[in-house]
């Protein structure tokens, strides 16, 4: 057994025998709590927050409207999707199908899954667990592919042949955390291939019923009437519009509920009632990488804090429908919010972690700070000269600008701690030189950044000609046309919108539309450009084939 899982065992033990007694709840807190809800009106759309504390509800409300058209009143049993909240479940699905003896973590996904393709290294249930499998984003790959505009993804059965289609990985299994939710329709695809039912049907009887959760069901069949089910919206030309989900796809999200349902679930796993405490450690286990970049992602939870002072927390978007749930386990205390609008996109408003501030105080809520070791690592000055540079992606808003001052490299002034040659500290954030022109930039408790150093001197517009053209991928199944306008390069996707190309790298340029990718044009060996390669934030090294005479190409799917 690991000293990681060890660690969490006992700190759940001893939450079990002496919880901290640091959170009241009275009049002033409950004041506080509306104060900080009080941005929902009665005409607009609205959510629901409920709190609970050692396992009872001391709190719940709802406020706005479920349906504008219809002028419907949210209630606290009214159903909000919870987008990747829903991934907690299904995770917890996989662990009780190896608690039966019907799998184990370890096996290779390609035992269960045959038409996956065969990579270099076999990815295991438990990379696709922890995002650790490096799976491309299937949904960058289809929006590659004109989804969801002229392109329509009906289930995960779609979703599945998307994935199967690609032959390359953004890394190799159980190297780097990337989080993507081809990982978790696997997992979804997984449960019912080995239980023989279907992944509703499984989660129902070992999931839901037992948790008392009589409000909580996936959205595997979106035209069915859900009672009580509110509509999502976005806001669009300052006006509210709908947004809802068409598709079947769940497992990586899809799960209809309500907060409070989402409380018994919190109450339910953490009282080890799921599968006993064998089980409840693997849902908490953080699994180790490769490299010397720690990953908080347990089964379709983030594990943070320090061992005394634990989050558990995931937060959720599908449509116009946003979602979080934290669970703070040495407390006693779960918070669930649900909304049916994403109208808080443009603020960084999160109502479920300010409302955790005002209970436990937002120190505790503050990431542990990192104590000082000695610095063993031995750097060569003159070697890190090769990462000097300004480092631009179009993933960010935020350029990196390296410089190099006479103890090392230096970020915005300040010294990075080196680890390795290649692996740098900057306060709590990790900074990987993976080559000498990328950089991967690795933030507490959220998804890593990858950055391109820009090279502007090398870079001839006069031979932009030679990028013109139109290139097909076989992984995406679909085009990018390149074309020149009023001497700027011009990008066209198959879903038919139209991206300025502002050139930045050799070969190199950012497409700062809604798709957000890097493009590096490639040569042959006459230095013709023979290919194009996208970058997506989720979704690396996809090859788009130069095409000197259109014709029709087609890719077999690996589903029959």
């Amino acid at each position: 057994m690991s000293s990681k899982r060890l660690t969490f065992i006992l700190c759940f033990i001893a939450f079990q025998i002496h919880a901290q007694e640091i959170v009241s709840f009275n009049d002033d807190k409950v004041a506080s709590i509306d104060r900080a809800l009080r941005f929902y009106s009665p005409n607009k759309p609205g959510g629901q927050l409920s709190i609970s504390l050692k396992g009872r509800v001391v709190y719940s409300k709802a406020w706005g409207l479920a349906d504008l058209e219809h002028r419907v009143p949210m209630t606290t049993e009214t159903r909000i999707e919870a987008g990747s909240v829903s991934k907690q479940f299904t995770a917890a699905a996989i662990l009780l199908l190896e608690k039966q003896g019907k799998l184990t973590l370890d096996d290779p996904v390609n035992l269960y899954l045959p038409e996956l393709p065969v990579y270099q290294r076999p990815i295991r249930i438990r990379h696709l667990i922890h995002h650790t499998s490096g799976l491309r984003e299937w949904g960058d790959v289809a929006e590659l592919a004109g989804w969801p505009n002229s392109l329509k993804i009906p289930d995960n059965r779609r979703v599945f042949e998307i994935i199967c289609r690609q032959k390359k990985l953004n890394s190799p299994p159980g190297e780097q955390f990337r989080y993507s939710n081809s990982n978790y329709i696997l997992l979804a695809i997984l449960v019912e291939k080995v239980s023989g039912s279907s992944f509703a049907d499984f989660t129902g009887k070992f999931i839901f019923q037992p948790a008392g959760m009589t409000h909580t069901q996936w959205r595997n069949d979106y035209t069915e009437v859900v009672p009580m089910r509110s509509t999502a919206y976005d806001i669009k030309d300052g006006r509210f519009c709908k947004s809802m989900p068409e598709n079947n796809i769940h497992g990586s999200g899809g799960l209809l509920t309500t907060a409070e349902d989402l409380l018994k679930w919190s109450e339910f796993y953490l009282s080890a009632r799921l599968g006993g405490n064998a089980l409840l450690s693997k849902q908490i286990e953080l699994d180790s990488t490769s490299t010397l970049v720690f990953n908080t992602y347990a089964a379709g939870l983030f594990i943070e804090g320090s061992p005394t002072k634990r989050v558990f927390q995931h937060g959720g978007a599908t449509a116009g429908y946003r979602a979080k749930l934290i669970c703070l386990p040495d407390t006693g205390l779960s918070i669930a919010w649900l909304s049916n609008t994403s109208m808080l996109d443009t603020t960084g408003s999160d109502p479920a972690l300010e409302v955790a501030g005002i209970l436990v105080g937002p120190t505790y809520l503050s990431p542990p700070q990192e104590k000082e070791k000695a610095e063993n690592t031995v750097v060569n000055i003159e070697k890190l000269n090769r990462y000097v540079g300004l480092y631009k992606s179009s993933h960010s808003a935020r350029d990196v600008d390296i410089s190099l001052g006479p103890q090392g490299l230096l970020l915005s002034g300040t010294l990075l701690k080196p680890i390795t040659e290649k692996l740098f500290r900057f306060h709590a954030i990790l900074l990987s030189f993976d080559t000498t022109k990328e950089l991967v930039v690795y933030p507490p408790s959220s998804e890593p950044m990858r950055y391109h150093k820009t090279d502007m001197s090398l870079i001839n517009p006069i031979h932009s000609e030679n990028y013109v053209g139109n290139y097909y991928s076989k992984e995406v199944g679909g085009w990018v046309k390149i074309r020149k306008k009023n001497k700027r390069l011009i990008a066209r996707f198959a879903s038919g919108g139209e991206c300025g190309l502002i050139n930045y790298f050799v070969d190199g340029f950012i497409a700062p539309c809604d798709l957000k990718a890097d493009l590096f044009f490639k040569r042959g060996s006459n230095h013709e450009v023979t290919s194009l390669e996208v970058n997506t934030q989720r979704a690396y090294h996809i090859d788009f084939v130069k095409i000197k005479n259109r014709k029709a190409l087609y890719y077999i799917p690996c589903i029959d």
